[in-house]
């Protein structure tokens, strides 16, 4: 499963737009003093969040369950 789980309608732009967003939010954080690890758990803490309330704890779970097989193949780094 993928982000189309979430049936999500944006365009590349639109997204890499949005992950710029996120990436210079964790550098200004950092700038500011906080962990690199901390953010990255406050961060994933609140997508989690969030995507539970847009597309319910089913959804999540299932995109979950799919993640670790990606995190696996290596897909995010």
């Amino acid at each position: 499963m993928s982000d189309e789980a979430f049936n999500v309608a944006s365009t590349d732009q639109e997204r890499l737009a949005a992950l710029k967003v996120v990436a210079d939010a964790l550098e200004e954080g950092m700038r500011q003093g906080m962990g690199r690890d901390t953010l990255s758990v406050a961060c994933f803490t609140v997508i989690l969040q969030m995507l539970v309330e847009v597309y319910g704890r089913d959804a999540v779970r299932v995109v979950l369950r799919d993640m670790n097989d990606r995190v696996g193949a290596g897909e995010f780094g």
